[in-house]
C-alpha cells in the first residue's frame, strides 16, 4: 500500500469543543497562575488592533506576554497530560492507529499553541506538527505568534510551506478537519475527511467527493 501523509486538526476533530486553549486558560485561572489582568491585557490588545478579525483574535496571545517560557512549557505539558489526552475521541484514536498501521506519516495541523501541541503530538506519537508558534525573547513570551498562524487561509499557507520544506506530495496527503476554517486546507490535498460538519459544509463535502465522518465525544 502506498504511504501517505495525514494531517489532523485538533479542536473539534481529535477533541470535542471547547478549544484546547480555552480549556487551558480556564485551568490556569482555576490555579491562579493567571488572573483577570491577563485577560484584560488580551482584550485591550485586540481593541487596539483594528480592524478586527477572527484570525487576529486567534493570534492574540497578549495574556502570555512576559511569562516564562520554561515555566509555561511545564504547565502546558502538565495540562495536556491531565486534561487533554484523556478526552481525545475514541474514533480519532482509531483513525490515527489505522493510518499508523498503514505506515502513513502522521502530522498535527492546528492553530493550537506549540506549548500545548508539542506534548499532545508526543502523547499521540505523531511524526510531526504544524501549530501556532509563540514568539519568544530572552526566555519569555512576547504575546505575539509567529506568522502564519495556522487558521483559515493561513492554515493552508502553513500546510503549503510544510510541503515545500519536506518535499511531500499534497496530492498524496489527507486532512482531517471539522469546520469552515479548514476549507482552504481541504482544497490543497488529495483526500479530505470532514468530522461532524455543519449542514452547509456537509453538503459541500459531498459535492467535492470528500469523506464525512460523525464521531461521538466518547474517549474510551
Amino acid at each position: 500500500m502506498d504511504k501517505r501523509t495525514v494531517f489532523f486538526d485538533v479542536d473539534g476533530t481529535l477533541l470535542p469543543p471547547p478549544s484546547t486553549e480555552r480549556r487551558f486558560i480556564r485551568w490556569l485561572l482555576d490555579r491562579k497562575v493567571i488572573g483577570a489582568g491577563h485577560l484584560t491585557r488580551s482584550a485591550l490588545t485586540l481593541l487596539i488592533d483594528f480592524p478586527w478579525s477572527t484570525a487576529k483574535f486567534k493570534a492574540n496571545k497578549a495574556h502570555l506576554r512576559g511569562e516564562s517560557v520554561e515555566r509555561f512549557q511545564a504547565l502546558g505539558a502538565e495540562f495536556v497530560t491531565a486534561v487533554i489526552v484523556p478526552i481525545v475521541r475514541r474514533a480519532a484514536r482509531e483513525a490515527i492507529e489505522r493510518h499508523r498501521q498503514a505506515g502513513d506519516r502522521l502530522v498535527l495541523l492546528t492553530g493550537t499553541l506549540d506549548l500545548l501541541a508539542e506534548p499532545l503530538a508526543r502523547a499521540l506519537n505523531m511524526h510531526d506538527m504544524i501549530c501556532g508558534r509563540l514568539e519568544r525573547a530572552d526566555g519569555r513570551f512576547t504575546g505575539r505568534t509567529i506568522p502564519p498562524h495556522p487558521y483559515g487561509e493561513d492554515k493552508a499557507a502553513a500546510l503549503w510551506n510544510y510541503a515545500q520544506h519536506t518535499g511531500i506530495d499534497l496530492e498524496r496527503a489527507d486532512v482531517y478537519g471539522d469546520g469552515w476554517s479548514d476549507l482552504p486546507a481541504f482544497r490543497l490535498v488529495g483526500e479530505a475527511t470532514v468530522i461532524n460538519p455543519p449542514p452547509g459544509l456537509e453538503r459541500l463535502a459531498h459535492q467535492q467527493g470528500w469523506s464525512v465522518a460523525h464521531w461521538s465525544d466518547e474517549s474510551e
